[in-house]
């Protein structure tokens, strides 16, 4: 696997398996939880927490982000390498990417982690005796019950509720512009495309799905039951998205190389020069700022709604 494929993927697969900055400042809990509290994951586990965590290490950008927005901040004592928003997040020791090992999360002393459903780093760091919440949300309601459960986690109820009524709020708006629109243009959301000719793309079952939906558009993904499938170019080229969008382009991805990918310049989006970046941070990671992902989206997909 290349260097540009490996950092997108620990960034899109890792981290997502991916409200502004409102939404980020601190935040007062106006409920208290009771421990011991059993929880359900992302993967449908229980968990059990059996105080108030006081040392917590976040191994996702995503929880990261949720864990700042709701007030908590103050009790994260450790990130991973990837988790450098807000800034104040890049600021904390790291424990390591993609391939970090159970024993340097673990050696910060932590009373709960918080992951994502990628490798085997949750179930190496049960089997050490560690208490971890894997957060696996496949749409944008199970984003707002993920900031809900770490709101109940770490004792931050109210704050997650605000968080998430603020998202709600805007999410609203976006939803009620498109719900009329009468064309939805297939948008075709790039992931990687470090082997042009196998492509990698938001496929259905996943949020970046229900953003685009939201948004007013057709993922031209979708047809895939896979998260993230993998398409030929030629699958690509029958598929005639109308809009392309590329979550790559950070990592050298550039528009003018999708224009001159053979066999490409009958696409619709080539065609009408409708091939746009995207921040893949405000797609990627399903926390708070996946609000700001949803209205760059909308105004991407209908322009003429979003001014």
């Amino acid at each position: 696997m290349t260097r540009s494929r490996l950092a997108l993927f620990a960034v899109l697969l890792l981290l997502l398996a991916s409200c502004g900055g409102a939404a980020v400042a601190p935040a007062t809990s106006s409920a208290t939880a009771a421990y011991p509290l059993t929880i359900t994951d992302g993967r449908g586990k229980s968990v059990t927490i059996a105080a108030r965590p006081q040392r917590i290490v976040s191994v996702a950008p995503s929880a990261t982000e949720i864990i700042f927005a709701i007030g908590a901040q103050d009790r994260l004592v450790a990130v991973d390498d990837f988790s450098d928003f807000p800034s104040a997040a890049a600021a904390l020791p790291k424990v390591g990417g993609t391939r970090t090992s159970p024993e340097r999360i673990i050696a910060q002393r932590p009373d709960v982690i918080v992951a994502v459903t990628q490798g085997n780093l949750a179930p190496a760091l049960e089997a050490q005796g560690q208490t971890v919440i894997v957060l696996d949300p496949p749409d944008i309601e199970a984003v707002y019950a993920d900031i809900a459960l770490l709101g109940r986690v770490f004792d931050r109820v109210g704050g997650a509720r605000d968080v998430v009524a603020a998202m709600r709020t805007r999410v609203d708006a976006v939803a009620a512009k498109t719900k009329a629109v009468t064309e939805r243009p297939r948008v075709l959301h790039e992931v990687d495309a470090t082997d042009p000719t196998r492509i990698f793309v938001a496929g259905s079952n996943n949020f970046i799905d229900a953003m685009i939906t939201v948004a007013g558009g057709t993922n031209a993904g979708a047809p895939s039951e896979r998260k993230f499938p993998q398409l030929s170019s030629e699958q690509i080229v029958r598929s005639d998205p109308q809009i392309i969008v590329l979550g790559d382009a950070r990592y050298g991805m550039t528009v003018e190389m999708v224009r001159a990918r053979p066999g490409w310049q009958g696409i619709a989006a080539v065609r009408t020069s409708r091939v746009e970046i995207i921040d893949p941070d405000i797609v990627s990671r399903p926390g708070p700022r996946l609000v700001e992902g949803i209205e760059a989206y909308a105004k991407l997909i209908h322009p003429e709604l979003f001014r």
